[in-house]
């Protein structure tokens, strides 16, 4: 494109100093016959020329478009956390950093969100849930189950028989979870390995599953540190035995959810249940899962119209060892942005581990704060293999 550039203003002077080469002097005078073919050969190269530039420019759009959005090493954050990683001894805290105590944890701005991004992009059940960024014990009001609002048709002059509704305030708390990069003396030695874009890719990989198996399987804060799972709430629906699953159960689930959390319910479950699923007819021979083609909104098909989100955190269909009434969990069916609320700090921490990896590189820390607990029992339903002739 230089060149190019540099080749058009050459033609252009030559074509100035010819087209002011008859006005010279004090006598205006014809163009001679070179000057007017020189003249008109110029035109055509700077035409031809203009085209070609065009058609670079627009072959480098394209080009831009269509790559992978890298942000280069002169990129301010970017070199921040190279440097970090590469010699986080001699890195200072910049403006666009969060200091973390007294040691070299800090939070990258742009990072965190690039993290959070793509962790979302891949754990779809984030998406379902309420979340909300906070950071420490988020307080979150809910009806009490004792006292709900009842309403009834009452006579002139006589007083009214209901019942008030009355709330309760229950605590959400984030809980940890890690995840460790190790980052070889070897790579750190090539001065073109980029350290970012790794970094980036396995802490968004480690932070999606992280999430996915908190908002769905969490143990609990008490005793696991862990979220509260969609697995210790909404309402069950007990299989009658394990096995496989028969139509009727799907649309027994499908009725089990009170008509006003219906519009925008959905079904979660792994790709095993899924694949017994499609597999059963309705009465007239038509199958109850319906393909779709279309991907981008994360779902692979739906189910009596209800869309299907598959998740390999999910309990496969079929009993445990577990000592109480019912085996494992493998479908989730309902309104979960209702029915559950996460809460997240909106930032990732970043550490080195100077001492841990000594004899092979730098370990890198990343930790994201997540909590979650079932807020309406009734937004979702739980499905529980029934043990009982099992």
């Amino acid at each position: 494109m230089k060149k190019l550039t540099e080749k058009r203003n050459e033609l252009i002077s030559e074509l100035e100093k010819l087209a002011g080469a008859a006005e010279s002097g004090e006598e205006i005078r014809s163009y001679t016959d070179e000057e007017q073919t020189r003249m008109e050969e110029i035109r055509a190269e700077i035409e031809e020329l203009d085209k070609t530039i065009a058609a670079k420019e627009q072959a480098m759009a394209v080009l831009a478009k269509n790559q992978p959005e890298i942000r280069s090493e002169s990129d301010g954050e970017n070199k921040l956390i190279n440097a970090f990683v590469r010699n986080p001894a001699s890195e200072q805290t910049r403006a666009n950093e969060t200091a973390i105590g007294q040691n070299t944890g800090v939070k990258y701005q742009q990072f965190s969100e690039d993290i959070i991004h793509g962790a979302l992009d891949l754990c779809g059940v984030a998406n379902l849930v309420n979340t909300v960024e906070a950071r420490g014990t988020y307080k979150q009001i809910v009806s009490n189950s004792s006292y709900k609002i009842t309403g009834a048709w009452t006579a002139e002059g006589v007083a009214p028989t209901v019942s008030e509704a009355r709330w309760t305030t229950i605590s959400i708390d984030p809980q940890k979870f890690t995840s460790e990069c190790v980052v070889t003396y070897e790579m750190l030695n090539q001065a073109a390995f980029d350290v970012v874009p790794e970094l980036l890719n396995q802490f968004t990989l480690d932070f999606a599953y992280g999430m996915e198996a908190g908002i769905i399987k969490g143990r609990g804060a008490t005793t696991y540190n862990e979220p509260d799972g969609l697995v210790n709430g909404g309402t069950q629906y007990l299989t009658p035995a394990a096995g496989t699953f028969t139509t009727s159960d799907i649309v027994n689930i499908y009725h089990s959810l009170k008509s006003y959390y219906t519009q925008n319910a959905v079904w979660i479950m792994n790709n095993k249940t899924l694949s017994q699923i499609r597999q059963l007819v309705d009465g007239a021979g038509q199958f109850i899962f319906k393909q779709t083609d279309d991907f981008r909104n994360g779902y692979a098909g739906t189910i009596l119209g209800k869309p299907v989100l598959v998740s390999e955190v999910m309990d496969d269909f079929e009993a445990n060892a577990s000592t109480s009434a019912f085996g494992k969990s493998p479908i989730f069916y309902g309104d979960f942005a209702r029915g559950y609320k996460a809460i997240r700090n909106p930032g990732i921490q970043m550490q080195i581990l100077n001492e841990k990896y000594a004899g092979v590189g730098i370990g890198v820390l990343g930790i994201l704060w997540l909590g979650g607990k079932t807020v309406n029992d009734e937004a979702y339903v739980r499905v529980d293999v029934n043990k009982a002739s099992t």
